[in-house]
């Protein structure tokens, strides 16, 4: 193989995924600190209420993953079965 041999490229591409994962980790960190600081500014009634909107935002997007992962373990069996 011409270039990079495939030892390097998979460290190259681990080292990636590390460095992607953990600026993901520290995004949702920062985020979350930010939702608390807005909801500890806010009177008890609005907080409850931003705080059940969030909710629901996040269990919809936990939906929408669950489905998608689900989708594409089906046609990851499918191709098998098929192939």
């Amino acid at each position: 193989m011409v270039g990079i041999p495939h030892d390097s490229t998979m460290r190259l591409l681990n080292v990636g995924l590390i460095i992607i994962t953990a600026l993901a980790t520290l995004g949702g960190y920062l985020q979350e600190k930010k939702r608390l600081a807005t909801i500890r500014a806010l009177p008890p009634a609005a907080a409850r209420d931003l705080y059940d909107a969030a909710q629901k935002q996040r269990e919809r997007v936990m939906i929408v993953v669950t489905v998608a992962l689900a989708l594409g373990a089906v046609a990851a069996v499918a191709v098998r079965m098929f192939a």
